[in-house]
């Protein structure tokens, strides 16, 4: 196996009336190219996908592979009301079209957008790395902020020597970006408790659910999710709450915090780019 790749260049431009020009400043041809990037909720980032898959395909490339860590609008799965749309399912209808050799995701968010993913997606997850982390100082009990979380809390848990048992919490939306939690199942009475779920966004619903595992006794608590949003003030929102750490990944840009530890995904990506 290689234990390295280049890093590809490529110069970015505007004309005169803002039309986006790329230009590769590396020899691609019948090479293997990876493209890595994030679709983030600006149009802009997916737009960049598209024109340098185009680019690389077109000067030449070998096989092509896209690794997109956060893949944005996952959310949007499904019609909710009338005159919406499910723009998720659209997005990877719209990677599929790209034709690369492999398109790499990390730990979407949806059922629905699971089952259109074409046949050479895969789906790959930080939970082996949280896991790996989490083994000098293992939670007591790992807690599902909600019921769509609970395989994936007791997927987590069956990675750790220590089998910590398993929790998970009932909540209700009133409306977007608003949960409340109603209801604990497992026991946190003086344990230590890790509240994992994929994304962290305004912190709403890791905000409730914290509040209701100290309510139910936990002894301490700490928090981990793949994709690091922190829309509008979560940083500081959760920082506020007695939890004695933050775990994400850089699936996102993210900043510095006293209480945020970010854990790196690229060497483990990159092992698995090796087997393509």
């Amino acid at each position: 196996m290689r234990n390295r790749c280049d890093i590809g260049r490529y110069d970015s431009y505007f004309f005169a009336d803002r039309e986006r020009g790329y230009r590769l400043k590396e020899d691609i041809k019948k090479r293997r190219v990876a493209i890595l990037a994030s679709i983030l909720p600006d149009p802009e980032s997916l737009f960049q996908i598209i024109a340098l898959n185009h680019l690389v395909r077109e000067n030449g490339a070998g096989k092509t592979i896209l690794i997109i860590p956060y893949l944005g609008y996952a959310r949007q799965d499904r019609l909710c009301h009338p005159g919406e749309g499910s723009l998720g399912i659209m997005i990877v209808k719209l990677l599929q079209s790209m034709k690369p050799f492999r398109l790499l995701l990390i730990d979407v968010h949806s059922q629905r957008i699971r089952k259109a993913f074409p046949p050479f997606a895969i789906e790959q997850s930080a939970l082996p790395l949280f896991a790996g982390v989490l083994s000098k100082h293992p939670p007591d009990v790992v807690v599902a902020p909600d019921a769509g979380f609970l395989s994936k809390a007791e997927e987590l848990a069956k990675m750790m020597k220590s089998h910590p048992g398993v929790g998970m919490i009932e909540k209700v939306r009133p409306r977007p970006n608003v949960a409340i939690a109603r209801h604990l199942h497992g026991d946190v009475r003086e344990k230590s408790v890790l509240l994992v779920d994929d994304m962290i966004d305004t912190g709403g619903t890791l905000a409730e659910a914290v509040r209701l595992v100290l309510e139910k006794g936990a002894r301490s608590i700490r928090l981990a999710a793949t994709h690091g949003i922190f829309s509008k003030n979560a940083r500081e929102r959760l920082s506020r709450l007695p939890v004695e750490e933050i775990l994400t990944t850089n699936t996102l840009p993210q900043v510095r915090h006293p209480k945020i530890r970010v854990l790196d995904m690229v060497p483990s990506l990159l092992r698995r780019v090796e087997y393509f």
